[in-house]
């Protein structure tokens, strides 16, 4: 009993002892950084950012910014050890604010503030409803923005039409950003804009006056055909340069313009890839598997299928459906840019060669969504035809679509249909319920 009592006392003196020494071990450092000096100011649009020369105290871990917003809320910003900028952001107003700056070391000491006055540029929010342009779109309003700071926006929308009023709410964050309201009637509507940040600093609401949507349909594709060569040369074509029609080529004089990027169509058919399957209201849907699409085979880019309307029409917009087969949809051969140009030449027995105008080029976007990107590619890729400027095209009889590259960079082209939004020539839509429009019927 005496050996545990005395061998207690050692444990007990031992460990006074072991905590003594790990408290002078672990005494924590307690000296302030020093502050950081040459400090400037940048002003931004509600907000801007400061330069400056960190200290030299080797335990420095980052700065801090703290200071008011109008709404009375404290924030903080913070800019680590490697970075001699600290950026601030928040203000609702152009006038001048209080800033404290911080330096921290891996302590959590902080040294005395250096304190600033800054003066921001215009709030975010006023300097993004500068740049809001409205603009009637076809069944549609059109609204377009810059943020050059990227900041995260609420734009709401206030729209009246006759009694009817409704609030449409877009987020982004986006540099230049666009958002569409749909489904609208040919009346006019009277059109109100404000935006919000995220620290609630709201905008004016800013009056667009009255807009009234453009009106198109579906252009029916039952006088659609396919404008072979010897169509788009008319005269000019040469029969007898050889006996197998595939063969054939234009009379010598007009040889310069047969070339895949000029005159000239892609193969017609490739295996179970036909021109014609690029209108005929279907799509290529992988369950079905139909092969409903056009197969340029081996075939270098540019590459042109031109496609006789059958009469006059205007376009206004465009639905394109890819190629969606063995998980091609996205990738493979389907053709991800490509031009559209227009002619409204009168004496095709001629030739096809006059009143050509470049619409735009075009290209498919995929959603980074598996579920949105899904959805866009069975209801149709729509692309206005002018999307900086929506209006109508010229009245024009003849399509070129000109494919640019390919999704696998390869040398063959595929796309299921296509279908073209307008009216006719003289201003009038003529309803044709067979034309494809959305998701098949059938096919969800």
């Amino acid at each position: 009993m005496k050996f545990i009592h005395y061998f207690s006392v050692i444990i007990v003196i031992a460990t006074v002892s072991l905590f003594n020494s790990c408290s002078d071990t672990l005494q924590v450092e307690t000296t302030p950084p020093g502050q950081i000096t040459n400090v400037t100011f940048k002003p931004l649009y509600g907000g801007g950012y400061f330069t400056y020369t960190i200290p030299d105290d080797e335990d420095f871990l980052y700065t801090r910014a703290e200071y008011i917003i109008d709404t009375g809320k404290k924030i903080s910003k913070t800019s680590s050890v490697y970075s001699d900028t600290l950026f601030i952001e928040g203000f609702g107003q152009e006038k001048e604010y209080e800033v404290k700056i911080f330096s921290v070391d891996r302590n959590a000491n902080e040294s005395q503030p250096v304190i600033q006055r800054v003066t921001p540029l215009a709030p975010t929010t006023a300097a993004v409803l500068e740049t809001v342009q409205v603009q009637p779109g076809f069944s549609s309003l059109v609204l377009d923005w810059t943020n050059v700071l990227r900041q995260n926006i609420t734009i709401y929308v206030d729209v009246k039409v006759g009694d009817t009023k409704a609030t449409k709410i877009y987020a982004s964050n986006l540099a230049k950003d666009r958002y569409i309201i749909e489904n609208l009637r040919g009346l006019p509507h009277s059109v109100s804009v404000h935006i919000r940040d995220t620290y609630e600093n709201k905008t004016e609401t800013k009056d667009f006056g009255q807009l009234t949507p453009l009106i198109d349909g579906p252009i029916s594709k039952k006088q659609w055909s396919f404008l072979r060569n010897n169509l788009l040369y008319g005269n000019k074509w040469d029969y007898n340069s050889s006996s197998n029609p595939f063969d054939q080529v234009p009379l010598e004089a007009h040889r310069g313009t047969w070339r895949d990027d000029s005159m000239k169509n892609a193969r017609e058919t490739y295996y179970e890839g036909r021109v014609e399957k690029f209108w005929d209201n279907e799509y290529d849907y992988e369950p079905k598997l139909n092969l409903n699409y056009f197969h340029t085979g081996p075939q270098s880019y540019p590459f042109s299928y031109f496609i006789d309307m059958g009469r006059e029409i205007k376009g206004s917009r465009f639905k394109i459906w890819q190629r969606n087969a063995w998980g091609m949809l996205y990738g493979g051969e389907n053709v991800e840019i490509w031009e559209i140009w227009i002619s409204d030449d009168k004496d095709p027995a001629d030739g096809v060669f006059d009143g050509w105008e470049y619409v735009g080029r075009y290209k498919i976007t995929q959603p980074s969504n598996v579920i949105e990107a899904r959805n866009e590619a069975r209801n149709g890729h729509e692309y206005m035809f002018y999307p900086e400027n929506p209006r109508f095209t010229k009245p024009f009889r003849y399509l070129r679509y000109k494919g640019i590259k390919q999704y696998g960079n390869g040398n063959s082209g595929c796309t299921s249909e296509i279908t073209v939004f307008g009216t006719e020539a003289d201003g009038s839509i003529i309803d044709d319920p067979t034309t494809l429009t959305g998701v098949k019927e059938g096919w969800e």
